[in-house]
């Protein structure tokens, strides 16, 4: 538990550093920005500074290799489903983004500075447990005895889980236009560097009584005093898990961002479709930690006498760590409501990081890292 605080602590540290460097770059574009151009009311001159900010909902899906102890091959399927639902991760992320751009005046390069920062987690707790067993009757000394067995086969679990992801773009580019298609459209090619980070962190405990049953009557006294007797029987586990995935890398990468006009134009308001395309290489490091172990406690009856027995798997625990190449593509389309020193943007993105995180526990098990889902922008133009 106190690692994941730390990770989260140091998630937060991270968000914050980033904003910082955001906000200093914001009012290092404003700085350069020629006085003659900020005092001009031409109708002509353009903001060459814009900062925007937005958010996402993300759907988040990395395969993970199932945490399965040996007794789940006992466990009947409602007990299992107990404990297989607990270690269930998060699907969806909320995160927000945020972007400086600054466009020279009488130029038609672009150069922005972006981060997109996303977190999602659970805490869930399952659980399902039978009637029990049924009554039954013994017989002492001869008189007739009625049992009610108190146990119950059950499944139990409860996990903790935490992801965070962030993206970070540098990037310079050129509007090459739109050629055939609108005068007024625009389409940058950018050629920059992209940074990316990928944390989680995951613990649960599993509790079990996946076998309970009764064995057969067994019979024994002399005379008119006899005995009758039947037992319950049950094999009942416990098993810990804790995992931690990061990854960090960076590399070069390239963008296509296009608009173009539908209703309106440039000089006033508009409505615009939005699309654009990117890929990245990135070179890092991943690294996994893990541990866990199972106990197990049965109880049989051999005739009249108890007979326990405790087992236990000894801890198991991984530290692996390794350089990796991560290919990334991803894209978007929406639509933008533009103003001359403002736009409104609602968009569908998606981005795909292949080999991202390893996702493995007792061995290395690569997996791709995918991001989609719909989100929101809004843009301030400065200058002009």
């Amino acid at each position: 538990m106190s690692e994941l605080m730390n990770t989260r602590s140091r998630d937060e540290g991270f968000r914050r550093t980033l904003l910082t460097n955001v906000s200093m770059m914001a009012l290092l574009g404003a700085a350069c920005v020629p006085a003659g151009a900020l005092a001009s009311s031409s109708s002509e001159d353009r903001p060459t500074v814009w900062i925007e900010i937005g958010g996402q909902l993300e759907r988040v899906d990395t395969p993970q290799t199932p945490f399965a102890p040996p007794f789940f091959s006992l466990a009947p399927p409602k007990v299992l489903d107990a404990m297989v639902g607990a270690l269930r991760p998060s699907r969806y992320s909320i995160g927000g983004e945020g972007k400086i751009t600054f466009v020279p005046q009488a130029a038609d390069w672009v150069f922005s500075a972006a981060v997109r920062y996303g977190r999602s987690g659970n805490d869930r707790h399952k659980h399902y447990q039978t009637a029990g067993l049924p009554n039954f009757t013994n017989i002492v000394l001869g008189h007739n005895q009625v049992v009610k067995p108190g146990f119950r086969q059950f499944g139990d679990g409860q996990s903790d889980f935490a992801e965070s992801h962030a993206v970070l773009d540098f990037q310079a580019g050129k509007d090459v236009g739109l050629g055939l298609f609108h005068h007024d459209g625009s389409s940058v090619i950018s050629a920059g560097v992209r940074f990316a980070q990928f944390t989680s962190n995951s613990s649960a405990t599993l509790h079990a009584r996946p076998v309970l049953g009764y064995g057969p009557f067994v019979a024994s006294g002399a005379g008119n005093k006899y005995q009758k007797i039947r037992h319950p029987y049950q094999q009942s586990y416990t098993a810990l898990v804790h995992i931690r995935h990061s990854t960090h890398a960076i590399g070069p990468s390239l963008s296509w961002d296009a608009s173009l006009p539908v209703i309106g134009n440039q000089d006033g308001m508009s409505v615009a479709f939005d699309w654009g395309m990117n890929g990245a290489l990135l070179f890092g490091r991943q690294r996994t930690q893990e541990d866990h172990q199972t106990s197990g406690y049965y109880l049989h009856w051999n005739g009249n006498v108890k007979s326990t027995r405790h087992y236990a798997h000894p801890n198991i625990a991984h530290d692996r760590s390794q350089s990796v190449m991560i290919p990334n593509v991803g894209g978007f389309a929406g639509l933008s409501l533009k103003f001359p020193n403002a736009k409104f943007s609602l968009g569908y993105r998606g981005d795909f990081f292949f080999n991202a995180t390893d996702s493995g526990l007792d061995a290395r098990d690569a997996a791709t890292r995918n991001f989609y889902g719909p989100f929101a922008t809004i843009s301030i133009g400065l200058g002009g």
